[in-house]
């Protein structure tokens, strides 16, 4: 069987791989993990020529090719085009998918990125439909999150308050992997009713999400929001000031670039496919009619307050409260 694992939800991906080759029962001599990420020497060629050989010790062979070159977008891959002059992978890939050795589970493992669907190896594995099984995993929706935490919660017969179960999603950050993370702690940590003190205690403050909810609270003149997720940082998850500085910015220039291509009048569809953002809508909801010159100021603010931290002219905490007080 052919196996197809992506998305960015490393936790399931990683199980998935480990019940896949577990129940293939072959030996661990016959199980072969190959580099397919294009930063050593790869051959898909040799590699299904693998897939081919019968072994003389088990009747049961597993190949994974991990993080394939040919199935992540072009700018991911490291040397794609230089090795697809050399190489057609879709004919070969599609050569195998035809008449698969039925003894031999190749697995084909994308470890924490989506496949690029618009390759030809992905259509092709798509269009196998009967030798190629696609297991994907992405981040859920909300409510999603929401069934999933019910669910691991009852199956290991744990209890959250209600401050505490907002605490842990906060921490999360809307991750299935970080879900499972925390579930795998509260098991370790042994008590069955916890509260928020528990959480605080047992799962790590989400970088990401903080410096999120600091950019959002900033841009809607939330003073205490503001302030109340930089302290969290600072004083809770020992982040330095350095490492929030150019997070806050891609965030303010996110806005920025979804806000300008609004006042340009595309839609948007149009600034989705132009910024690459996913909900440009949700980002023009977090402007909060702020105008892309209002984003251009703040972004100049940031550039001389990076170089003010960088050359030491200024203490860099006290450099980002001033800014952040300068423009709430």
């Amino acid at each position: 069987m052919i196996y197809l694992l992506e998305g960015k939800e490393t936790y399931q991906l990683l199980e998935s791989r480990r019940s896949l080759i577990k129940k293939s029962n072959a030996l661990p001599e016959n199980i072969l993990v190959l580099d397919a990420s294009g930063r050593s020497q790869f051959s898909l060629e040799a590699a299904l020529n693998m897939c081919s050989t019968v072994s003389l010790f088990s009747d049961r062979r597993v190949v994974v090719l991990d993080d394939p070159y040919f199935l992540k977008a072009a700018k991911e891959g490291t040397g794609k085009k230089k090795q697809k002059k050399i190489v057609d992978n879709a004919a070969l890939l599609e050569n195998y998918c035809r008449d698969p050795n039925p003894d031999t589970d190749l697995i084909l493992f994308c470890d924490g990125f989506p496949a690029d669907k618009r390759t030809r190896e992905f259509k092709v594995l798509q269009k196998y439909d009967n030798a190629v099984t696609i297991l994907s995993f992405s981040t859920p929706s909300m409510w999603q999150l929401e069934q999933k935490i019910d669910e691991l919660l009852n199956d290991n017969k744990i209890r959250l308050t209600k401050d505490a179960r907002e605490e842990m999603k906060k921490r999360i950050g809307g991750s299935a992997t970080e879900l499972y993370k925390t579930i795998d702690k509260f098991v370790l940590y042994g008590k069955k009713n916890l509260d928020r003190n528990d959480i605080e205690h047992l799962v790590s403050y989400n970088q990401d999400v903080n410096t999120w909810s600091l950019g959002d609270a900033f841009v809607a003149g939330d003073a205490d929001g503001t302030f109340r997720a930089l302290h969290e940082m600072l004083d809770h998850s020992n982040v330095a000031v350095q490492q929030i500085l150019p997070q806050l910015a891609y965030r303010i220039r996110t806005l920025y670039e979804v806000v300008i291509c609004y006042e340009c009048g595309m839609t948007m569809e149009q600034i989705k496919n132009k910024t690459g953002r996913s909900y440009p809508d949700k980002d023009m909801i977090a402007a909060h009619g702020k105008s892309s010159r209002y984003f251009l100021k703040l972004m100049a603010q940031m550039a001389d307050l990076d170089q003010a931290v960088k050359t030491g002219r200024i203490e860099p905490r006290n450099g980002l409260e001033m800014f952040l007080l300068r423009n709430l």
